[in-house]
């Protein structure tokens, strides 16, 4: 391929990030983009490395009606990724490794507008990795696609070439096929004109109605394009904008099309497929599928097997989630091991992953906890060893960035570490923890969901649950006891942002080892204890009476976001410590 010069104008730092992603090339000729792979502001993107667009994030690309473009695309890391435009059915492919680049030629079409770009892979689409392609023979200035607000932008007049059809609505009061009236077309918009004078338009306009007229009309005529909900028939949409147009009318088009919400042009079909009840994986970790206590031995070797698996899976009635696990399970496998013991840990990526995934134990005194030795590539594997020095229930979590977008995807989990002798034995032990997810969908939405990151970054998650989704320890995996035994609950925040107040409605804590530290004397009597995200803690307590207990976070408003479990408890009735008529609608 012909080689990039980089200009005098880049900086040294983007010299040096062209250089190792894109290696060395030969000079662009023609029209052809070439992008890497990047983490911006906590959100993947496309990165332009490649003449105009160079180091403006998912780029807006321009391209002639019948032009042959090339798009290259380089991975900078961070998992698979490759770039797709779905209206001409083109695809650079896959590339997995790092520096890897493939490329797509294809001939745009003959109709002015915006093409869609994004990375197909999983949910890389969601977390923003997209862009326009806008088709005109007028040259556009590039852009990061987010910026197309103005009346002005690309973005704004290529919705106007397309979504005068493409959304659905009417152009000079003539409905369309859903009966949907276009606006007035008497106001003028001053936007335009302000955004001519103010500076930031480079063309050859000397008026606004030049302006306007470049950007839109001239020199082709419109083409109409296929609606979302079904094609524009001729006696809809006239064929020739510029016939049938005057400036204030365009003007006012313009006005019309930049005022309307996000996702107006052509995402009706998608958010309809949206509400389609799903069915997907059963994610849940059992509550009682954890190793039992390892008594009296001396230090050994123990081996940890965990494999990074993405699935997708059941977060509630008629919704599904894109989670990343370990295991296949929320959350992952609970391990078991004595102080002394030297761990062995092998981490596997699924050949079927996207990411690129690793651990970060907090047992382990070492940098990253781990997390330096296993950043593993689908279908690899990593190997470290640490000894493990310290008593306690610790998380362990992936710790790939962004950190915060794989663990609340469910990628968390629990290790014990007993002090020697182990610790006081009890009837019965559960293993529950606690996770905060971020959908694209409001809660409740039924279809599948993935990660919105504005929402992660927020802290505003729509999902509060326990192990990994609505209903998991309620309706699907209560826990389950007798009157006369005593249970032990390894609890845990997997986060990554919020704190609980953990609390098990009508009882109370005998004994909490405040933040899972197993050398400390416990607390005794306690009602509520905190636990942060990245924290544990582990509590006891005997059952002297039967009913259903309800596990919570005291942070109650929680309830309505999924956050609840079940401890059922048999056996005899106790009138001398409980004594009463049951009323209806107390949710026990």
């Amino acid at each position: 391929m012909k080689r990039i010069v980089t200009y005098l104008g880049l900086t040294v730092i983007a010299a040096v990030f062209i250089a190792a992603c894109a290696g060395t090339r030969s000079e662009i000729a023609g029209k052809e983009y070439v992008l890497t792979t990047d983490l911006k502001d906590g959100n993947l993107v496309f990165l332009g490395v490649s003449d105009e667009i160079n180091g403006i994030a998912n780029p807006t690309l321009s391209a002639a009606p019948g032009e042959t473009i090339t798009i290259t695309l380089i991975n900078g890391g961070m998992g698979q990724h490759d770039i797709t435009f779905p209206e001409v059915q083109a695809s650079t492919g896959i590339v997995k490794e790092k520096g890897e680049e493939t490329s797509v030629t294809f001939t745009v079409p003959n109709t002015h507008g915006q093409m869609e770009y994004y990375d197909s892979v999983a949910n890389h689409k969601e977390l923003g990795m997209k862009g326009i392609l806008v088709v005109s023979d007028v040259a556009q200035s590039p852009m990061p696609a987010a910026q197309g607000s103005g009346s002005g932008d690309p973005q704004v007049l290529a919705a106007f070439q397309k979504g005068a059809c493409g959304s659905c609505h009417t152009i000079a009061g003539i409905p369309n096929a859903a009966g949907v009236i276009a606006p007035n077309l008497t106001d003028v918009n001053v936007a335009a004109e302000e955004h001519f004078k103010s500076g930031s338009y480079t063309g050859k306009a000397k008026t606004a109605e030049d302006y306007i007229r470049e950007s839109i009309l001239e020199p082709n005529t419109f083409v109409a394009p296929t609606c979302p909900t079904g094609p524009c028939a001729a006696n809809v949409m006239p064929a020739n904008l510029s016939e049938t147009l005057t400036t204030d009318e365009v003007n006012s088009i313009v006005t019309y099309l930049s005022s309307l919400p996000a996702g107006a042009y052509g995402e009706a079909p998608a958010a309809a497929a949206a509400a389609v009840p799903a069915t997907g994986a059963d994610i849940v970790r059992d509550p009682t599928d954890l190793p039992a206590p390892i008594g009296v031995r001396e230090p050994t070797t123990v081996r940890i097997d965990l494999e990074a698996v993405e699935v997708e899976g059941q977060l509630a009635d008629g919704t599904t989630f894109t989670y990343w696990t370990f295991n296949g399970a929320v959350p992952g496998p609970f391990f078991r091991v004595r102080v002394g013991d030297t761990i062995e840990v092998h981490m596997k990526n699924s050949t079927t992953s996207t990411m690129n995934h690793s651990v970060d134990f907090h047992a382990v005194t070492g940098p990253g906890g781990g997390a330096v030795m296993t950043q593993t590539e689908p279908g690899k594997e990593s190997v470290f060893t640490a000894k493990a020095l310290n008593p306690g229930l610790f998380v362990y979590h992936c710790a790939t960035p962004m950190v915060a977008n794989h663990i609340s995807n469910g990628m968390y989990g629990l290790i014990l570490v007993e002090p020697e002798g182990g610790l006081p034995r009890v009837d019965r032990e559960f293993y529950v923890m606690q996770g905060d997810i971020y959908t694209t969908g409001a809660f409740g939405e039924q279809g599948r969901q993935t990660t919105d990151i504005t929402k992660l970054l927020n802290e505003d998650p729509e999902y509060v649950v326990f192990n990994g989704a609505v209903g998991s320890l309620t309706t699907q995996k209560p826990l389950k006891a007798n009157v006369g035994e005593t249970v032990r609950i390894f609890f845990g925040v997997g986060g990554p942002n919020l704190t609980s107040s953990f609390h098990v409605i009508g009882e109370i804590f005998d004994r909490v080892y405040d933040q899972a530290s197993l050398t400390a004397a416990p607390l005794t009597d306690v009602q509520t204890t905190i636990v942060p995200p990245g924290g544990a803690t582990v509590v006891e307590f005997d059952l002297q009476v039967p009913g259903r207990y309800i596990l919570v976070d005291h942070a109650l408003s929680r309830l309505q976001r999924g956050l609840a479990g079940y401890l059922i408890v048999e056996g005899p009735d106790a009138p001398d410590i409980f004594l009463g008529t049951p009323s209806a609608g107390s949710g026990h």
